[in-house]
């Protein structure tokens, strides 16, 4: 045990110093608040939870609320696990210390999962916990169902924790040494992207429609029976907080059969999935068939291919850059399951004089949702060296940037631009004006976001996630992008009758005034800290 408590300790260390490292914060303390920043994503889930809360009670089932969030946050568990899983077991490179250690497999299984149960358990108490709260507390003080809740909270974890756990490693075993290592992150990325739009069509729909829920609540089986039948541990866990003592014990049954499980095969996937993958790792890409070419080429022209390559052939950065590129699309497919709108509702005469702005907006969505150029030194990584010392000019190396996120930015644009022009009400020059806008945002900000990765350049990233996601210099970015909105809205409010054409050709120009001054910026001042940049 004591043992167990050591390994558990050092991943858990582990673990939370890559975290506040991959922010590339330099301040101590700033790196220690910005770990709340994940609950600010859970936020929205509190004021949920409570109109969730009111509906049931209002029919005078308030428990119901339980098994809901239960469901909902053991879903969410186990797809946040996935990543976890593959991250600690696969890419924290430690398997060559820990082999050394006087451990037994089962031992070192269950400290990294351990260390996953502190970041889950934080999942599970934000989401399921608000309902034990209300439950325990908003409609009189309850103790002992409260105590119970509590308990409920402990357990919630394990179950979809280990259950993904006992499905990642094994399929691990099968991907070892493949091409596409990082095919688990993708899946778990899609399938958790997947479960947060069910969950906000699901409880959208609740809190617009809360008379036809208690409608279908007040038949004599309930929405309980009809989840218990589909997912009886939420049955269990709801009338165990409800104080029946033998649901109480399917429930610790089911956890302890769980970890039974995960004991009895621990070494067996200790030595058949991890070792395979990692020895496969180390072997490298000796069979990996290249060609070479003798053609002379524009220097410019391979810069950039370079640049586009480092995004297409890492999954993780195409699926964040698609996933960034096309935001539009993801929302209009959110906001049609959800039933708030269709293509007929851009039809609707009321929406004509806004028209331009819309599309406008929905076609500069790549380059004010995204942010590659925030990203375009990181992702390099330890191979950014290359180009510091391939024989190309300082200038030739930063405007190859600028252009490589240009190229995809404002392709996803266009892309956007055919996609929606004929959805709206709009003439020839409408698209004119709204394409140009859309060119000048994509200059200003990918010049912009190119000099934050200078001033705070992040290299030494552990895993590709950690480049893209976990960086501050993201949410930095923002920061140019609110002060230009907020440009455009006093240019809105000082002319309010100039029409929706010319207020975009004005802001056009804001944004190419913009792009010039960064422009010359990058090019002067910013050029030599990009020359002293430690490589």
């Amino acid at each position: 045990m004591n043992k167990l408590y050591a390994l558990t300790k050092i991943q858990l260390k582990d673990f939370m110093s890559k975290y506040t490292q991959q922010l590339n914060m330099k301040s101590k303390i700033l790196s220690k608040l910005v770990i709340l920043l994940p609950i600010a994503i859970f936020l929205p889930a509190f004021e949920i939870i409570q109109q969730l809360y009111a509906s049931f009670s209002a029919i005078g089932m308030p428990e119901l609320t339980l098994t809901y969030t239960y469901v909902a946050a053991t879903m969410l568990i186990f797809i946040t696990a996935i990543p976890l899983v593959i991250s600690l077991f696969f890419y924290s490179k430690d398997l060559s210390l820990i082999a050394t250690l006087p451990v037994k497999e089962d031992t070192v299984i269950f400290s990294k999962i351990a260390a996953i149960y502190v970041y889950l358990f934080a999942i599970a108490l934000l989401i399921f916990g608000t309902s034990v709260g209300f439950y325990g507390i908003y409609d009189g003080f309850k103790p002992l169902e409260l105590i119970l809740g509590i308990f409920g909270i402990i357990l919630t974890p394990i179950m979809p924790m280990i259950f993904a756990t006992l499905v990642v490693i094994p399929f691990m075993t099968f991907i070892g040494g493949r091409k596409n290592r990082n095919l688990m992150v993708i899946l778990g990325n899609i399938l958790l992207i997947a479960l947060i739009l069910g969950m906000q069509v699901v409880f959208t729909r609740v809190q617009m429609d809360p008379a036809s829920m208690q409608k279908y609540l007040s038949s004599s089986d309930g929405i309980l029976s009809l989840v218990g039948s589909k997912f009886p541990p939420s049955v269990w866990l709801t009338k165990m907080i409800t104080k029946s003592w033998m649901d109480m014990l399917y429930y610790l049954l089911l956890n302890l059969g769980f970890v039974a499980v995960l004991k009895l095969t621990a070494k067996h996937l200790y030595k058949g999935a991890m070792l395979k993958y990692n020895q496969q790792s180390s072997q490298g890409n000796v069979n990996k068939k290249g060609k070479i070419s003798y053609r002379s080429s524009s220097k410019r022209l391979l810069l950039i291919k370079r640049h586009l390559g480092i995004i297409i052939h890492n999954p993780t950065f195409l699926l964040n850059s698609v996933m960034t590129m096309f935001v539009p699309i993801l929302l209009f497919a959110i906001y049609s399951m959800m039933g708030i709108m269709s293509l007929d509702t851009f039809k609707d005469p009321m929406l004509k004089p806004f028209a331009i702005y819309i599309y406008t907006g929905i076609i500069s969505a790549p380059v004010l949702m995204g942010s590659l150029s925030t990203t375009v030194i990181t992702r390099e990584g330890k191979t950014f060296w290359q180009t510091r010392v391939l024989p190309i000019s300082i200038n030739e190396n930063l405007l190859t940037r600028i252009l490589s996120t240009f190229v995809v930015s404002f392709g996803a644009s266009l892309v956007l631009a055919v996609l929606s022009f004929w959805i709206l009400p709009l003439g020839p020059i409408d698209i004119l004006l709204s394409i140009v806008f859309s060119l000048a945002a994509t200059l200003c900000f990918s010049t912009m976001d190119l000099i934050i990765n200078i001033l705070r350049p992040f290299l030494n990233w552990s895993n590709p996630t950690a480049a893209v996601k976990n960086n501050l210099n993201i949410m930095i970015s923002f920061l140019p992008r609110l002060a230009f909105g907020l440009i455009g809205f006093v240019l809105f409010k000082l002319l309010p009758s100039v029409g929706g054409q010319f207020m975009v050709a004005i802001f056009s120009v804001v944004l190419l005034i913009g792009f010039i001054a960064s422009y010359a910026l990058v090019f002067g001042r910013i050029r030599a800290r990009f020359i002293d940049m430690d490589i």
